[in-house]
């Protein structure tokens, strides 16, 4: 998949205005990524960084021979490295150099680390996302607390040794008593001051003070979070991990706890928090207090796993890409070669029913990798102008049948006009699929609904819908409601993943949703999906509304015989290149064959004028296709071509093959079609570029 295709979301961009400090490493420790928060909070520029080993330009400070940075750091990073899981520093001192502008020296900072794997399909390590959280004005507060504690312990000790009298004891311990009244409110108030939900707990564990923005952030007041009543506002999966750590540390004296957890917002919503503690102690080492904050770290876990789905998604239309070539180039064979077998036998015989058999497992085969182009975005679209409420009432039959007889469809069409611009054949995909995922929700007696209507959205109400950064308009709304079990968050949110399903083993390939997905992204619309447990499910499909007349349909004709043209094939793949042969030649053609660009050139050397068409492979070793094709237009600039390919459309696009005005069939094909894509050419032969860079394959 072209990475460069503007139509597809930026996901570098994406990742450098992410709200959170991460920096994107390769397993050499190299830094490739970096957001804009990170560059801030260390006073980087991205362009001076990127590129160098992450020691190089965050080394520890010199002037600080007990400095641990460096070491602490590459402990992490290798261990993540070894083991490919996710690793969380402790609390860390980590020195930043100042820009040299403003001197150059370091500058005493804190932080909390964590460092995470980026794995590919392979299960190999690719990249490592280092997160931090910047936690130095929290050490700094600490640290001020207790300076300013012993200094009244001082000054109280100093008192209470020079008073010779009980009036001037109660005088001086009012006075030493308001000071401490007075730094407490200051306390109160820095503590209130800062964007964290500040809390304090007694050296047992019971929590004794919430700062405003706890309370804000909860909803609850100081009576009901004090002493345990905090673990209300969990989330019940949290509960108990989260206390079990917590009491762990108390009982301990650990000199630390983090946690990740989920903690009830005011409204109802669950929010990603990250919680750290620490103990103060007295000149003994007893924990006197623990001092806490609990930070909202929701958008950056959501970056972070939008960063890993992105990949994910990359991952897939690599592979799904490089698979359509061989898979495709095979399956041309097996259907090519049913084909022969069906027309040489007795429809009445067993064996014909045994190659119909076959060829409908290739045909399956084929879609199958349909789909997974699909998801991926990879596969060529035949878009034409269609309407919606056409084809739902022409597929409404179908539809009933696949859901069964025990539950029942309804449909309402639109009373507007629906047009828009797809491929038909998709479009039927995503209703199949959907109507298939709705049976599969229901029970014996649901009830399916599918509707069709016209829904407006503007630039501010997209920020709502699963394309945030797209343009508004009116859009052509396909829903498709059931009355079943409905979805839970967790099953919601992997919804359209590629491979997950909820089903038992053989009963579903996980593609459905997914299919739906790439279809509707590559079709310039999106999808929303509404789903309560145990009310059901709404899958609603956007595509774009457009004004533009229906595109004619054409009739589908007999596959045409050939006049005795010649026909040079040009394909590296042995097995195709004879099935193609074959084929044409049972048509009524002259065929003659070549393994590679370089033999077909010297074909046509040593026989001028005698070749009426060209019919070549786009990817092959050597001279490609579309070396080929651009050679044949400079030399023999008369000669119409038609190429083939397995390849998926954004290969060929990056290929630059599309771009050139020259007709084109995908892999697989059926015989009829070939037969019919290579008429079509001939008959343009007069004009062979005027053709343009049409897609026959559904002739």
């Amino acid at each position: 998949m072209s990475l460069e295709d503007p139509s597809l979301p930026d996901y570098r961009a994406a990742f450098d205005a992410a709200p959170g400090n991460f920096l994107l490493l390769d397993p050499a420790l190299t830094i490739v990524g970096v957001t804009d928060a990170y560059c801030a909070a260390t006073m980087t520029v991205r362009e001076e960084i990127l590129g160098r080993h992450i020691f190089d330009v965050f080394p520890d400070n010199p002037d600080d021979p007990s400095a641990t940075g460096v070491r602490n750091l590459r402990t992490s990073l290798n261990r993540v490295l070894e083991l490919k899981r996710s690793d969380q520093m402790p609390l860390q001192r980590y020195d930043i150099r100042r820009p040299a502008q403003e001197g150059g020296e370091f500058e005493e900072r804190y932080w909390s680390p964590r460092n995470s794997p980026v794995l590919g399909p392979d299960g190999r390590l690719r990249q490592i996302i280092h997160w931090v959280e910047d936690v130095t004005e929290f050490v700094r507060l600490k640290r001020r607390m207790q300076e300013e504690h012993h200094e009244h312990e001082a000054e109280l000790r100093e008192h209470v040794n020079k008073i010779e009298a009980e009036v001037f004891l109660r005088v001086e311990a009012v006075e030493a008593n308001r000071r401490l009244s007075e730094s407490e409110r200051r306390y109160r108030f820095l503590a209130d001051a800062v964007p964290q939900l500040i809390w304090t707990a007694d050296r047992d564990g019971s929590a004794n003070y919430f700062n405003k923005r706890w309370l804000e952030f909860t909803g609850l007041s100081f009576a009901e979070l004090r002493d345990s009543g905090w673990r209300s506002a969990l989330h019940p999966e949290d509960v108990e991990p989260t206390v079990r750590g917590w009491l762990h540390a108390v009982g301990q004296g650990a000199g630390g706890y983090q946690v990740e957890h989920r903690l009830r917002r005011h409204d109802g919503v669950y929010r990603r928090m990250l919680t750290l503690a620490q103990p103060y102690r007295n000149e003994a080492g007893t924990v006197l207090q623990w001092f806490a904050s609990t930070t909202d770290i929701h958008d950056r876990a959501l970056a972070e796993e939008q960063l890993h789905q992105a990949q994910r998604l990359q991952s897939v239309g690599k592979l799904a890409g490089g698979m359509a070539h061989e898979v495709n180039n095979m399956m041309t064979i097996v259907i090519g070669s049913a084909g022969f077998a069906l027309d040489a036998l007795d429809p009445d015989s067993a064996t014909y029913q045994d190659i119909q058999d076959i060829l409908g497992a290739a045909n399956r085969a084929a879609e199958v990798t349909r789909q997974l182009l699909a998801y991926s975005r990879q596969q060529v679209l035949r878009p034409t102008v269609l309407d919606v409420n056409e084809i739902l009432e022409q597929l409404a039959g179908s539809l009933e049948r696949l859901i069964g007889s025990d539950r029942q469809l309804v449909t309402r069409l639109s009373s507007d006009p629906v047009r828009i611009r797809a491929d038909r054949t998709q479009i039927e995909q995503v209703l199949i699929n959907l109507a298939a995922n709705a049976r599969d929700a229901t029970r014996g007696g649901g009830v399916i609904r599918v509707s069709v209507d016209a829904v407006e959205f503007g630039d501010s109400t997209m920020a709502e819908t699963q394309d945030p950064d797209g343009t508004g308009g009116v859009f052509v709304r396909i829903a498709v409601t059931d009355d079943g079990t409905g979805m839970s968050p967790d099953v919601l949110a992997r919804v359209f993943e590629p491979f997950f399903t909820t089903k038992p083993p053989g009963q579903g390939t996980g593609l459905g949703l997914s299919t739906v997905y790439g279809i509707v992204n590559q079709s310039g619309g999106f999808a929303r999906v509404d789903s309560t447990p145990g009310l059901g499910t709404t899958v609603g499909v956007y595509l774009p509304l457009v004004p533009d007349p229906l595109t004619p349909e054409e009739a589908p004709g007999e596959a045409p015989r050939g006049g005795g043209e010649t026909v040079l094939v040009v394909e590296d793949d042995l097995k195709v290149r004879v099935l193609v042969a074959r084929a044409l030649l049972s048509f009524g053609y002259t065929v003659y064959e070549a393994p590679n660009g370089d033999a077909a050139l010297e074909f046509l050397a040593r026989k001028p004028g005698q070749v009426d068409m060209m019919l070549t492979d786009i990817v092959m070793p050597g001279m490609s296709g579309q070396d080929l094709t651009r050679q044949i237009r400079e030399e023999y600039p008369g000669l119409p071509i038609l190429c083939m390919s397995g390849y998926t459309g954004d290969e060929m696009t990056a290929r630059g093959i599309m771009l050139q005005n020259i007709p084109f069939i995908q892999k697989p094909f059926s015989l009829v079609t070939l037969a019919r894509a290579v008429r079509e050419v001939l008959a343009h032969s007069g004009d062979p570029a005027g053709m343009g860079a049409r897609d026959l394959s559904r002739l």
